[in-house]
């Protein structure tokens, strides 16, 4: 079963040089798009993991990519992006799993960053 990680101040495991931080704060955060059916589907899983785990898994803070020019800027139509602990976790879509692990044994970058 999953439990939760320690918090780890540390780069991402992966390595990255471009910051990846999100424009807020936020243990969870996802950069959305009114109108992407993506965006809603990783809003639901999100929710639904915090039905099932509320224990493991915080209030998320949902952020509209239109609202702010450099968001607009840096991740255009990648949306949704999801992160977690200030680490891109994923970006387009998001499964159970990864949310999870990333809360779980800490967030790692995906393979592939847009």
């Amino acid at each position: 079963m999953w439990r939760r990680h320690r918090h780890d101040t540390t780069a991402p495991r992966s390595g990255e040089s471009r910051p990846l931080d999100p424009p807020v704060e936020g243990r969870v955060v996802v950069v959305t798009r009114q109108g992407c059916h993506l965006c809603d589907e990783a809003i639901e899983l999100v929710a639904q993991m915090r039905e099932d785990h509320r224990d493991l898994v915080p209030e998320p803070t949902i952020v509209d990519v239109d609202t702010d020019e450099d968001l607009r800027s840096r991740w255009g139509d990648h949306v949704p992006v999801t992160f977690v602990d200030g680490t891109l976790i994923a970006y387009w879509t998001l499964d159970a799993d990864t949310f999870m692990s990333a809360l779980c044994d800490g967030p790692t970058l995906p393979a592939v960053l847009p």
